[in-house]
């Protein structure tokens, strides 16, 4: 059973009522999680900062309030709240430019994580070795993101608590979707996105040569699709680096499995998945890249997005 706890601006926790329709997204590709809530009309309802959401004592959703709606129409009145995760606070602020040496885990959530409230992070206490440059213009989230990808080669990620883990959204949970003894589902989709794949990445190395290096997924060439992307620069390390880098992501996002629960599943983005379905059968190594839970008056549904895992 889910509450919600609205935070008014003079720190006040207000109960919040049983809500009549509820939807909560969780992306791997998105920064922040985001809460859309729609109440019976709340009377004298303050101006909310914060709003909280627990699946009995389990925090499911926590962060800044964006918007406090009244709608009415002739059908009756209700109270509407919309807001984004802990995650909303690093998007929002610039940081302040920093050039970093040597800068360790301990001191980038010294720097940009508890002022606003993030206590604390997982992944270990690493020291990135040389220089993190944090320019004018720079969000707190670009700052947290360029230290990570840097330090522990993954994209952060703020879960529901404010908790951030430096290290990726990866997850020790298993789940299996099957209809025989796992999580159940009503519908399911596998979807070959064939225009997401790249075949090859042409580059350019130097100032005064055509792009005559070649970055190739031979796979991907064998299956008739061609689709090629252009890099320039003078760093040719790096370049191809990015250049597979690429590559592999249109691997990844070519591939995706979406279920409808009918149940409440929430913060297990990362977690391991397995598929057991009469039709599109057996299929492992995959993980959740994406949910979205619709509370309404005709019961609990989960939009699940299922990836690969990397090779």
């Amino acid at each position: 059973m889910l509450s919600f706890v609205g935070i008014d601006i003079y720190d006040n926790e207000i109960q919040l009522p049983t809500p009549e329709y509820v939807t909560i997204n969780q992306e791997e590709d998105v920064p922040a999680d985001d809460i859309s809530v729609v109440f019976p009309f709340i009377a004298d309802l303050p101006e909310l900062v914060r709003i909280a959401v627990k699946n009995n004592s389990q925090v499911v959703f926590m962060g800044l309030v964006d918007e406090q709606q009244i709608i009415g129409n002739e059908n009756g009145i209700w109270t509407k709240i919309v807001g984004r995760s802990m995650a909303a606070f690093l998007l929002d602020n610039e940081s302040k430019p920093e050039n970093y040496l040597n800068p360790s885990s301990s001191v980038i959530a010294d720097k940009h994580l508890k002022p606003y409230g993030m206590e604390n992070f997982v992944g270990e206490d690493i020291v990135l070795s040389g220089t993190l440059n944090v320019p004018k213009g720079s969000t707190q989230w670009q700052a947290l993101y360029n230290f990570c990808i840097n330090a522990y080669g993954n994209r952060p990620r703020v879960e529901a608590d404010g908790t951030v883990k430096m290290n990726g959204a990866e997850s020790d949970e298993s789940i299996v979707f099957s209809n025989n003894g796992g999580q159940k589902y009503i519908s399911i989709k596998e979807n070959n996105k064939r225009y997401k794949l790249l075949s090859s990445v042409k580059v350019k190395i130097g100032t005064d040569r055509d792009y005559n290096s070649i970055v190739e997924n031979k796979s991907i060439v064998n299956r008739k699709i061609n689709r090629v992307r252009y890099l320039d620069s003078t760093y040719s390390s790096e370049l191809f680096l990015v250049a597979d880098k690429m590559i592999e992501k249109s691997v990844k996002d070519s591939y995706e499995i979406v279920l409808v629960c009918p149940d409440l599943l929430i913060n297990l983005i990362g977690a391991n998945a397995k598929i057991q379905d009469n039709y599109v059968g057996e299929k492992d190594n995959l993980y959740i890249s994406g949910i979205c839970c619709k509370l309404t008056p005709e019961g609990e549904f989960t939009t699940v997005t299922l990836k690969k895992k990397g090779e």
